[in-house]
C-alpha cells in the first residue's frame, strides 16, 4: 500500500468499528475499492528520470569525410508514453579541435519509426582557453533552411520535448553528422532526461562515428 493511502485506511477502519457487522462488511468493501482506485492513479503517475552514457565515444576521426553517429533512447514499458526533455552532449578533453573542425549537426529524428528530417546548423565549435569542455543540449535548437551548416538560415526548431510510445525498441532515434579533419573529436558523456512511469526503465545507446 502506498504511504499516501495510510491515513485514509486508518480513518476508514475507525469508522467501521462504529457500525453493525453487516454494515461494516459493506463499508469495508467500499474502503478497499476506494484504496485500490487511489493506488491505480498513483501507479499511473510519471516521475523524472536521468540516464547517462559515461563511456561516450568517437564523433569523428581526423581526415577527410564525414561520420554518422546515432543515439537510441528506449523505454522498456509495455504501455503508455514517456517524454524526453533534455539531450546533453559533453565533449572529451581537450574539446572541439581548434582547427579543422567542420561540424556536429543533427541529420534526422525518428519517433516510433516515423522519420522527421530535422537538419540543424553546426552545434559546436572551439572556445577560447585550454582545457575547455564544450557541451550542448540539442533540444529546441534552430533548424536550417539552406545547405550551409556554419551560416544557416534559421527555419523552425528541433522539438523542445519528444513524446514516444513505450511499446517497441529504439523508441527515439537521433542521427547526427560529424566532421573534423585535423584532430579527432569525441564525447565523454551523453545525458538524457525527462519523464517516465515509475516502473519503466529508460536505456541509452550511442553508436560512435569512425
Amino acid at each position: 500500500m502506498n504511504k499516501a493511502t495510510l491515513p485514509l485506511a486508518a480513518a476508514g477502519l475507525v469508522a467501521l468499528f462504529a457500525l453493525a457487522p453487516g454494515e461494516a462488511s459493506a463499508q469495508a468493501a467500499q474502503v478497499i475499492s476506494g484504496l485500490q482506485t487511489i493506488n491505480a492513479k498513483i501507479d499511473a503517475l510519471v516521475v523524472p528520470f536521468k540516464v547517462v552514457e559515461t563511456t561516450g565515444g568517437l564523433c569523428d576521426s581526423a581526415g577527410p569525410g564525414t561520420s554518422t553517429v546515432n543515439l537510441e533512447i528506449d523505454n522498456d514499458g509495455t504501455e503508455g508514453h514517456f517524454v524526453v526533455t533534455s539531450v546533453l552532449f559533453l565533449t572529451e578533453l581537450p574539446g572541439v579541435p581548434a582547427t579543422g573542425f567542420n561540424s556536429f549537426s543533427i541529420n534526422h529524428l525518428e519517433v516510433d519509426a516515423e522519420r522527421f528530417y530535422t537538419r540543424s546548423g553546426n552545434l559546436l565549435g572551439p572556445t577560447d582557453g585550454p582545457g575547455v569542455y564544450e557541451s550542448i543540449d540539442i533540444m529546441g535548437v534552430p533548424l536550417r533552411r539552406n545547405g550551409d551548416s556554419d551560416n544557416p538560415i534559421a527555419g523552425g526548431n528541433f522539438p523542445h520535448q519528444i513524446v514516444a510510445e513505450s511499446n517497441d525498441t529504439d523508441d527515439i532515434h537521433i542521427s547526427f553528422f560529424c566532421s573534423s579533419t585535423d584532430d579527432d573529436i569525441s564525447f565523454s558523456s551523453i545525458q538524457v532526461s525527462g519523464w517516465k512511469r515509475p516502473d519503466d526503465t529508460v536505456t541509452l545507446t550511442f553508436t560512435p562515428g569512425s
